[in-house]
């Protein structure tokens, strides 16, 4: 898959043209000092997924997840299911 590297201001300039590119492959804008975007198509459950990871108390709730099962708190997936059924 080809990425297409552009500066901010070719972004300005052409972007539907950029946007347009964004849906096949990658597009990367990146700055002078060498900070970069990336536009890129996603799904509706891709987008669901980015929105779900980059939530602080989500982010929390897994690390908090994670504490209690190296604790030895955690709930086994056989009683869990048996819980839900």
């Amino acid at each position: 898959m080809k990425v297409n590297q552009i500066t901010p201001e070719q972004f300005a300039l052409e972007t539907r043209k950029f946007l347009d590119q964004a849906r096949r492959a990658p597009v990367v804008i990146r700055a002078a000092k060498g900070e970069a975007l990336v536009i890129r198509s996603v799904s509706n459950d891709d987008l669901a997924d980015e929105l779900l990871t980059a939530n602080p108390r989500f982010r929390a709730s897994i690390r908090r997840a994670r504490r209690n099962r190296a604790a030895g708190r955690g709930v086994a997936l056989a009683d869990v299911r048996a819980m839900v059924e």
